[in-house]
């Protein structure tokens, strides 16, 4: 069997500094929304642009919910902060 035809047997392979990359943008608060809409809009590799659309989801279900969060238990935010700011020696 050629190499040709194992690779086609595989489906698409990405390297794994192409992974790496992908990975360390990935994790970078804000550059990851615009890194993963650049991928969706410019990804050669389905699994890549796949991966681009569950990280967008995932990256907004989890802002949409630390803004609730935020809004739901500001006045506890708040209430804890003065706490600890009135605890620090002048």
């Amino acid at each position: 069997m050629s190499k040709k035809n194992k690779r086609e047997g595989k489906g698409e392979s990405i390297s794994f500094f192409n992974w790496f990359v992908t990975l360390i943008f990935s994790i970078l608060p804000g550059v990851n929304i615009l890194f993963f809409i650049i991928t969706i809009a410019g990804a050669r590799r389905q699994a890549k642009r796949s991966f681009a659309v569950a990280g967008l989801v995932l990256a907004l279900i989890l802002g949409i919910a630390a803004a609730v969060m935020l809004f739901w238990f500001s006045d506890a935010i708040v209430d804890f902060l003065n706490g600890v700011i009135e605890k620090v020696p002048q």
